[in-house]
């Protein structure tokens, strides 16, 4: 898991100052706030390093048939191909395997989270299914769309926190997407929680620093 203390949120304060009325307290809250989008780029990086990446996406797709295994296609290279239609508007992961004489490719889009209103939701889904219908030309395999939820692992919750915009066999738990990629889960989940003592000690630390918390947290605990 990101740490707490190592965040440097670009604004230090803003309106989070403004909704505390304390500036030490608004920078805290924004601290929180960068730890959290550094943790969704974290697990995006542990996806990529346990899994073998393809450099070139262009003149892999050149391939009538893939080597037997998994191979990953990150965003960045998504963004790269020339054979691929993705009109500003990529999806996180093209997850390619050949296994028993079948290859697919899994288009996956990636959330630490699983609920979403329902603008987001639509917008989520007619973005994932424009991208296949644009390429589904391109590409010698056959698609299949995820939405996944990493620490969600009841699918009947991310297809309802996806506002049911999407099928239920589109919803993926993370435990499913990291046995389509043959990866540990588990692993992944403790590497990802190592830092939360911490983070809950910088927390309090900081917390107690600022003179009306601290003032409040003695009144609060007698």
């Amino acid at each position: 898991m990101a740490r707490l203390r190592d965040a440097k949120p670009k604004n230090t304060s803003g309106s989070y100052a403004r909704l505390f009325g304390n500036e030490a307290l608004g920078e805290l809250a924004s601290k929180i706030q960068s730890a959290v989008i550094s943790s969704g780029s974290e697990l995006e990086s542990m996806i990529v390093e346990a899994v073998p990446n393809i450099p070139n996406l262009d003149t892999f797709l050149e391939q009538e048939i893939m080597p037997e295994g998994v191979l990953l296609a990150r965003k960045r290279e998504i963004k790269r191909s020339r054979t691929l239609d993705f009109s500003g508007s990529e999806p996180d992961f093209m997850v390619f395997k050949r296994r028993k004489g079948e290859q697919n490719c899994h288009i996956v889009e990636l959330k630490d989270g699983h609920v979403f209103d329902t603008k987001k939701a639509s917008a989520e889904r007619q973005s994932m299914h424009g991208f296949i219908q644009r390429n589904a030309q391109h590409i010698q395999y056959r698609f299949q769309a995820h939405f996944c939820a990493f620490n969600q692992e009841d699918k009947q919750a991310i297809w309802e926190g996806f506002k049911k915009r999407i099928s239920i066999d589109e919803a993926m738990t993370g435990r499913e997407f990291c046995d389509l990629l043959e990866i540990d889960y588990d692993s992944i989940v403790r590497a990802r929680q190592a830092d939360g003592p911490d983070n809950v000690e910088f927390l309090l630390t900081e917390l107690a620093k600022i003179e009306p918390i601290q003032t409040r947290l003695r009144e609060l605990l007698g």
